[in-house]
């Protein structure tokens, strides 16, 4: 309610008599308990909320009565309630400008022309605003959908629901036991160039049957779809409904049926691919099942499925809730708030109706605008490394879309608003202190920092027990944890060729040898020296048959505690040479090898305040450690397949080399000296926290940026 009930200009419009247009509906609406009006614009599409006491003077726009009898009557009706004439005039002129009443007075056609030409440049502006998302509308397919209305009655019924929940129940079910097989290599595999071509001709087909997905909900409760085309969602054409007549929609649940249409459509799309996949061969048909999985299923999870961006599940959100416009009415709060609080501007008035959805517009507000860096920075970085200069222009874009417009507006609002010229100085305060706490925060107060890595208990290089030649294993006499004398027999191997090498070097002797006697008692000297130096071959031949037959049978080379390293059952097994078969330690100190990825190297080796060491089986207990050497160039062969991603820890195998686990990207290691740890450990996982010198936060996300940037973009 405004101060006074009279205006000074009401004599200007007190005459006038509006009417609603012909194009013109109204639906009444209840949210979170309070009567709401829905104008529906056929015209232009557009929706525009009002309050019962808005409607009462709306309800009696039929042009025979004018502007003053309105108000009078609307007065009557509600009471202490009636609004002010200067809120009538600005209910008549906000629907004036949005073409829902037209008046007896004579058009000024020019401003019409105006309006139009201003609203056509809004629109392609906001295209340019937002490059990675343009519309281009083609056609009205609501001819099409009439004659097949018919198909959402069959689609959109009690039993279509129970089939489509054991289909996602089944995926489910499917996706969990193949996991290993469907994220194998994940990224080599989908970034494969023809790959990439097939994902290319796949999504617009998916996104053109989530979108008729919309378009039959629409029709089953009633609504119409006037507007059907094609958005270029970061470069790629995908096709796009208006389905925006379901706010026309008395109850919210039709109008949340029609927002998760889509992505009920593309789960069952994705239920359709898994089937196909699980029982393709591999080849062309399986590569289209996969690509058309992923789609449905990632495409759904980051941008359709999840409520923090405004597509399907946002609807659904405000719907629920009963919160329209959640996303813009979020960030209304949260300047209404810094204008209230920061500002002392006391004429703010919230935009939230009920502490309830004050508390969801807060969360809201804050946890969306998160996301959207966050999957726009991905987006950025994605479409950099593969077009570099349109990936720059679209970060300054975002850069300017999501921190410089906002600003720009802030410094408009603080220094250039009429309602700020009594509060300028609080205004300029409170800015250089809100810019000084941020300062301070980011460069200034010191938080603690830290590097996690993962690494395995590691034996030292004299506690290894190795095959020293080739053969089958036949006995394993000790068991694994037993005590051991220096010389004690470990293990039983066989080599039947190493046998047979073994008798053809020592029959070759014996006629070498007959060879030789027989040359010196003809006096053929030069034949004699030749045979000699054969029998000298064969005889270190022979010699190194007998040490590797002698190496068949390991045994413990000083006093310890056995431990196997071989599998369970390595009975039978072909043993190579070099093969590790097991540990001999002894009580003391052991070793943990820490596996230390490029960026996080620096610190480790040069700010090193303390090592805090947990078992992955015990994380409730630390045990001490301290840092022993560093094994000084990058690697990219793993310790040990428990530090791969397949394996529970952090770096991703590179496909290509498949006789060992070997990661993407090179990696360094470092050794940490512990005690009094049981044998069996060795080989177990561990988490290492290396503490370092505390550092303002700031500079940390400098850091990171620049290490981005160089990695990404390769600066």
């Amino acid at each position: 309610m405004s101060a006074t009930l009279f205006s000074p200009f009401w004599h200007r419009v007190a005459e006038v008599k509006p009417r609603l247009r012909s194009h013109v509906e109204i639906n009444r609406h209840v949210y979170r308990g309070d009567v709401w009006y829905v104008i529906q614009d056929d015209a232009s599409g557009r929706y525009h909320r009002f309050t019962p006491q808005a409607y009462a003077l709306i309800g009696l726009m039929d042009g025979q009565r004018n502007l003053d009898q309105i108000w009078h009557s609307a007065g009557d009706q509600l009471g202490d309630d009636m609004p002010s004439q200067d809120e009538v005039i600005q209910l008549i002129s906000q629907l004036y400008r949005v073409d829902l009443v037209q008046t007896d007075v004579i058009p000024d056609i020019q401003e019409a022309a105006d309006r139009h030409d201003r609203d056509r440049r809004n629109k392609l502006l906001a295209m340019f605003k937002s490059p990675l998302a343009i519309k281009i509308p083609l056609f009205d397919p609501e001819p099409f959908l009439n004659k097949t209305a018919g198909l959402s009655r069959w689609l959109f019924n009690p039993v279509i629901a129970l089939i489509w929940l054991w289909c996602i129940g089944w995926t489910l079910v499917q996706a969990g036991y193949h996991w290993d097989e469907l994220t194998e290599n994940l990224a080599d595999r989908v970034l494969a160039a023809e790959n990439l071509f097939l994902i290319w001709l796949v999504y617009p087909v998916v996104k053109l049957i989530h979108e008729f997905g919309h378009a039959y909900a629409l029709k089953r409760w009633g609504g119409e779809v006037h507007e059907m085309g094609i958005m270029f969602l970061i470069f790629m054409p995908i096709p796009y409904v208006d389905a925006s007549s379901s706010a026309a929609f008395r109850s919210k649940y039709p109008r949340m049926m029609v927002a998760a249409a889509g992505i009920a459509v593309e789960a069952f799309i994705a239920a359709v691919a898994m089937a196909v996949w699980v029982h393709a061969e591999p080849g062309l048909v399986r590569s289209l099942a996969f690509n058309t999985l992923l789609i449905a299923g990632v495409s759904t999870l980051l941008f359709n499925g999840n409520p923090l961006l405004r597509f399907d599940a946002y609807y659904v959100l405000a719907d629920y809730l009963e919160i329209p416009n959640l996303a813009s009415r979020s960030n209304r709060y949260i300047g209404y708030l810094c204008k209230k609080y920061l500002l002392d501007q006391e004429h703010e008035e919230t935009p939230a109706y009920s502490r309830g959805e004050a508390r969801w517009m807060l969360f809201y507000a804050l946890a969306s605008f998160c996301y959207r860096v966050f999957i726009t920075i991905s987006i950025v970085l994605f479409v950099a490394s593969e077009l570099f200069f349109i990936g720059i222009l679209l970060a300054l874009l975002s850069l300017y879309n999501m921190f410089g417009k906002p600003l720009f507006s802030i410094i408009h609002y603080l220094f250039m608003d009429h309602r700020m010229v009594q509060k300028r100085g609080r205004a300029t305060l409170v800015s250089a202190a809100v810019i000084a706490c941020i300062g301070v925060l980011l460069f200034a107060v010191p938080v603690p920092r830290m590097t996690v890595a993962h690494g395995i208990f590691w034996a030292p290089e004299s506690a290894r027990i190795m095959a020293g030649t080739n053969g089958f294993l036949e006995q394993v006499s000790v068991d694994t944890g037993t005590r051991v004398k220096a010389g004690e027999l470990l293990f039983v191997s066989s080599n039947p060729e190493l046998e047979a090498e073994i008798d053809r070097a020592a029959g070759r002797i014996k006629e070498l040898l007959v060879r030789y006697r027989t040359a010196v008692a003809d006096d053929r000297q030069n034949e004699a020296g030749i045979i000699q130096e054969e029998i000298r071959s064969s005889r270190a031949e022979l010699s190194r048959g007998i040490e590797e037959r002698q190496s068949l049978q390991l045994r413990s080379h000083a006093e310890g505690i056995f431990q196997l390293a071989l599998p369970v059952d390595p009975q039978e097994r072909f043993i190579p040479r070099g093969t590790l078969m097991g540990y001999l330690l002894t009580p003391g100190e052991y070793q943990i090898r820490v596996v230390v990825g490029q960026d996080q190297v620096e610190a480790v080796r040069n700010d090193l305040q303390a090592i805090h060491v947990r078992v992955s089986e015990t994380l409730d207990t630390e045990i001490e450690a301290r840092l022993v050497t560093e094994v000084p160039s990058a690697q990219k062969e793993l310790p040990s397949a428990a530090l791969s991603v397949d394996g529970g820890g952090q770096f991703a195998l590179d496909p290509t080399a498949r006789d060992r686990p070997e990661a993407f990207d090179p990696f360094f290691l470092f050794d940490l000296r512990i005690s009094d740890q049981p044998v069996s450990r060795i080989g177990e996982r561990v988490y290492v926290r290396f503490e370092h010198t505390p550092e303002p936060i700031g500079f940390r996300i400098y850091r990171q940026i620049r290490r981005t940037l160089l990695r990404e973009l390769e600066f």
